[in-house]
């Protein structure tokens, strides 16, 4: 697993967005450090629903979120974890 950066200004990360309903801040699952880890999110979420439409975003918080987005990763990761592929 990859970590989060924070740049100074803002603590940026990746997720999973619904294409046809949209929700932030994480959309369908996230956050993630790298867009290659939201990838491989969205491939084992359209191999279980293979009918639904998802694209990569990317988005960040002000400050240092670093603590924030990694407990959230981690709820992400269990969330993945639990579907059936």
């Amino acid at each position: 697993m990859n970590t989060f950066i924070n740049d100074g200004h803002f603590t940026q990360y990746h997720y999973v967005q619904h294409s046809n309903d949209p929700r932030h801040p994480y959309g369908l699952c996230g956050p993630f450090a790298t867009e290659g880890e939201a990838v491989e999110a969205m491939k084992r979420i359209t191999a279980v629903f293979p009918a639904t439409e998802c694209r990569i975003e990317g988005a960040g918080f002000a400050g240092d979120a670093i603590q924030m987005l990694t407990t959230d990763n981690a709820k992400a990761r269990q969330r993945l974890d639990q579907l059936r592929a």
